[in-house]
Protein backbone atom coordinates (compact mmCIF):
# COMPACT_ATOMS: atom_id res chain seq x y z
CA UNK A 1 0.00 0.00 0.00
CA UNK A 2 1.18 3.58 -0.47
CA UNK A 3 0.69 6.79 1.05
CA UNK A 4 -1.17 9.58 -0.91
CA UNK A 5 -0.18 12.89 -1.65
CA UNK A 6 -1.42 15.76 -3.84
CA UNK A 7 -0.08 18.72 -5.37
CA UNK A 8 -1.09 22.34 -4.03
CA UNK A 9 0.23 26.16 -5.28
CA UNK A 10 2.41 27.83 -2.89
CA UNK A 11 0.78 31.54 -1.57
CA UNK A 12 2.98 33.96 -2.90
CA UNK A 13 4.57 36.26 -0.05
CA UNK A 14 3.67 39.50 -1.86
CA UNK A 15 0.20 38.25 -3.40
CA UNK A 16 1.45 38.45 -6.66
CA UNK A 17 -1.71 36.50 -9.65
CA UNK A 18 1.92 35.23 -11.25
CA UNK A 19 2.35 31.27 -12.32
CA UNK A 20 2.45 29.48 -8.72
CA UNK A 21 5.26 26.91 -7.77
CA UNK A 22 3.97 23.59 -6.44
CA UNK A 23 4.27 21.49 -3.07
CA UNK A 24 3.50 18.19 -2.38
CA UNK A 25 1.08 17.62 0.80
CA UNK A 26 0.15 13.94 2.47
CA UNK A 27 -3.84 12.89 2.29
CA UNK A 28 -4.03 11.56 5.62
CA UNK A 29 -6.32 8.32 4.76
CA UNK A 30 -7.08 7.96 8.97
CA UNK A 31 -6.72 9.22 12.32
CA UNK A 32 -5.84 6.68 14.66
CA UNK A 33 -7.57 6.76 18.06
CA UNK A 34 -4.64 5.96 20.45
CA UNK A 35 -7.04 2.49 21.15
CA UNK A 36 -7.08 2.05 17.59
CA UNK A 37 -3.25 2.47 17.49
CA UNK A 38 -2.94 -0.13 20.74
CA UNK A 39 -5.13 -2.87 18.53
CA UNK A 40 -3.00 -2.29 15.46
CA UNK A 41 -0.10 -2.59 17.22
CA UNK A 42 -0.94 -5.70 19.12
CA UNK A 43 -2.10 -7.25 15.32
CA UNK A 44 1.38 -6.95 14.00
CA UNK A 45 3.57 -7.48 17.08
CA UNK A 46 1.57 -10.40 18.54
CA UNK A 47 1.54 -8.44 21.99
CA UNK A 48 -1.42 -8.46 24.16
CA UNK A 49 -3.06 -5.29 23.92
CA UNK A 50 -3.98 -4.81 28.02
CA UNK A 51 0.16 -4.85 28.36
CA UNK A 52 0.54 -2.27 25.57
CA UNK A 53 -1.94 -0.05 26.68
CA UNK A 54 -0.96 0.02 30.21
CA UNK A 55 2.67 0.80 29.23
CA UNK A 56 1.73 3.91 26.68
CA UNK A 57 -0.14 4.91 29.42
CA UNK A 58 2.40 4.70 31.18
CA UNK A 59 4.89 6.20 29.17
CA UNK A 60 2.48 9.17 28.69
CA UNK A 61 2.24 9.69 32.07
CA UNK A 62 6.12 9.45 33.11
CA UNK A 63 7.05 11.98 29.92
CA UNK A 64 4.27 14.63 31.18
CA UNK A 65 5.88 14.47 34.87
CA UNK A 66 9.80 14.74 33.44
CA UNK A 67 9.28 17.58 31.33
CA UNK A 68 6.55 19.59 33.70
CA UNK A 69 10.19 18.91 36.11
CA UNK A 70 12.46 21.13 33.21
CA UNK A 71 13.67 17.63 31.59
CA UNK A 72 14.79 16.77 28.02
CA UNK A 73 13.42 13.19 27.02
CA UNK A 74 15.30 10.74 24.58
CA UNK A 75 12.99 8.13 23.44
CA UNK A 76 15.07 5.84 21.74
CA UNK A 77 14.94 6.04 17.90
CA UNK A 78 12.43 8.49 17.74
CA UNK A 79 13.89 11.59 19.03
CA UNK A 80 13.88 14.57 21.48
CA UNK A 81 10.89 15.66 24.11
CA UNK A 82 11.89 19.70 24.99
CA UNK A 83 9.86 22.11 26.12
CA UNK A 84 9.33 26.12 25.64
CA UNK A 85 8.36 29.41 27.26
CA UNK A 86 6.85 32.33 26.66
CA UNK A 87 6.64 35.81 28.79
CA UNK A 88 3.87 37.51 28.66
CA UNK A 89 4.79 41.13 28.99
CA UNK A 90 7.50 42.08 26.62
CA UNK A 91 10.57 44.12 27.50
CA UNK A 92 13.51 45.13 25.08
CA UNK A 93 15.93 45.79 28.22
CA UNK A 94 17.83 43.36 30.79
CA UNK A 95 17.86 45.57 33.87
CA UNK A 96 13.74 45.33 33.40
CA UNK A 97 12.97 42.34 35.45
CA UNK A 98 10.48 39.77 34.53
CA UNK A 99 9.24 37.94 37.34
CA UNK A 100 8.19 34.11 37.32
CA UNK A 101 5.17 34.86 37.27
CA UNK A 102 5.13 36.32 33.98
CA UNK A 103 6.95 33.35 32.48
CA UNK A 104 4.25 30.70 30.88
CA UNK A 105 4.83 27.08 29.34
CA UNK A 106 3.89 27.32 25.90
CA UNK A 107 4.55 23.77 23.91
CA UNK A 108 6.21 20.91 23.68
CA UNK A 109 8.92 20.03 20.85
CA UNK A 110 9.85 16.91 19.54
CA UNK A 111 13.16 16.65 17.17
CA UNK A 112 12.59 13.69 15.21
CA UNK A 113 16.12 11.46 15.09
CA UNK A 114 17.60 11.13 11.43
CA UNK A 115 17.28 7.53 11.85
CA UNK A 116 13.41 7.43 12.42
CA UNK A 117 13.73 9.73 9.66
CA UNK A 118 15.47 7.12 7.21
CA UNK A 119 13.43 4.58 8.37
CA UNK A 120 9.94 6.47 7.26
CA UNK A 121 11.76 7.19 4.08
CA UNK A 122 12.79 3.83 3.56
CA UNK A 123 9.50 2.50 3.84
CA UNK A 124 7.10 4.89 2.49
CA UNK A 125 5.69 4.21 -0.87
CA UNK A 126 4.05 7.36 -2.59
CA UNK A 127 1.55 7.91 -5.09
CA UNK A 128 -0.37 10.92 -6.84
CA UNK A 129 -4.14 11.35 -5.68
CA UNK A 130 -6.77 14.10 -6.04
CA UNK A 131 -7.24 15.24 -2.43
CA UNK A 132 -11.44 14.88 -1.82
CA UNK A 133 -10.65 18.42 -0.17
CA UNK A 134 -8.62 20.43 -2.73
CA UNK A 135 -11.37 22.26 -5.01
CA UNK A 136 -10.52 21.13 -8.68
CA UNK A 137 -12.55 20.15 -11.86
CA UNK A 138 -13.64 16.56 -11.25
CA UNK A 139 -13.80 14.07 -14.03
CA UNK A 140 -16.70 12.19 -14.36
CA UNK A 141 -16.41 8.26 -15.14
CA UNK A 142 -18.72 5.57 -15.41
CA UNK A 143 -19.40 2.40 -13.31
CA UNK A 144 -17.85 0.42 -16.34
CA UNK A 145 -15.15 2.56 -15.91
CA UNK A 146 -14.66 2.37 -12.30
CA UNK A 147 -15.12 -1.52 -12.16
CA UNK A 148 -12.38 -2.10 -14.93
CA UNK A 149 -9.58 -0.12 -12.82
CA UNK A 150 -10.44 -2.07 -9.62
CA UNK A 151 -10.40 -5.12 -11.47
CA UNK A 152 -6.82 -3.90 -12.75
CA UNK A 153 -5.71 -2.96 -9.09
CA UNK A 154 -7.67 -6.20 -7.77
CA UNK A 155 -4.87 -7.93 -10.66
CA UNK A 156 -1.71 -6.49 -8.75
CA UNK A 157 -2.79 -6.24 -5.22
CA UNK A 158 -4.55 -8.64 -3.11
CA UNK A 159 -7.47 -6.60 -1.72
CA UNK A 160 -8.71 -2.72 -1.69
CA UNK A 161 -9.91 -0.71 1.04
CA UNK A 162 -12.49 2.04 1.03
CA UNK A 163 -10.19 4.54 0.83
CA UNK A 164 -8.18 3.25 -1.92
CA UNK A 165 -11.34 2.87 -3.79
CA UNK A 166 -12.08 6.74 -3.26
CA UNK A 167 -8.97 7.46 -3.87
CA UNK A 168 -8.94 4.95 -7.22
CA UNK A 169 -12.23 6.58 -8.55
CA UNK A 170 -12.82 10.19 -7.37
CA UNK A 171 -16.32 9.06 -5.45
CA UNK A 172 -17.58 10.22 -2.31
CA UNK A 173 -16.97 8.12 0.62
CA UNK A 174 -20.58 7.27 0.87
CA UNK A 175 -20.75 6.82 -2.86
CA UNK A 176 -17.88 4.85 -3.01
CA UNK A 177 -19.11 2.49 -0.39
CA UNK A 178 -22.54 2.23 -1.92
CA UNK A 179 -20.51 0.84 -5.14
CA UNK A 180 -18.56 -1.79 -3.33
CA UNK A 181 -21.61 -2.65 -1.75
CA UNK A 182 -23.24 -3.11 -5.29
CA UNK A 183 -20.18 -4.74 -6.51
CA UNK A 184 -20.51 -7.48 -3.30
CA UNK A 185 -24.39 -8.38 -4.37
CA UNK A 186 -23.66 -8.78 -7.50
CA UNK A 187 -21.04 -11.32 -6.83
CA UNK A 188 -18.10 -9.57 -8.10
CA UNK A 189 -16.72 -8.97 -4.59
CA UNK A 190 -16.26 -10.60 -0.85
CA UNK A 191 -15.81 -8.20 1.96
CA UNK A 192 -13.34 -9.40 4.63
CA UNK A 193 -12.67 -8.01 8.49
CA UNK A 194 -14.86 -5.73 10.23
CA UNK A 195 -14.35 -1.78 10.65
CA UNK A 196 -10.99 -0.09 9.84
CA UNK A 197 -9.69 -3.77 8.90
CA UNK A 198 -12.34 -4.30 6.42
CA UNK A 199 -10.92 -5.12 2.96
CA UNK A 200 -12.50 -6.27 -0.13
CA UNK A 201 -10.97 -9.20 -2.33
CA UNK A 202 -11.74 -10.18 -5.91
CA UNK A 203 -14.89 -13.06 -6.08
CA UNK A 204 -14.71 -13.78 -9.29
CA UNK A 205 -11.01 -15.74 -9.09
CA UNK A 206 -12.67 -17.35 -5.83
Amino acid sequence: MSAYYDLYETPSPNGSEEKKSLHARICPKETYTQKEFVEHVAMFQHLPKNIIGAALDACIDELCDLLANGNIVELGELGFFSTSLKCTQDTDDEKKKIRSESVRFQNVHLRISNTFRKKIRQKMKLERTHSPTKKSKKTETTEETRKERLMLFLQENVCITKNEYIHLTGLTRHAAIDELNKFIRQGILRRRGISRSTVYINNIQH
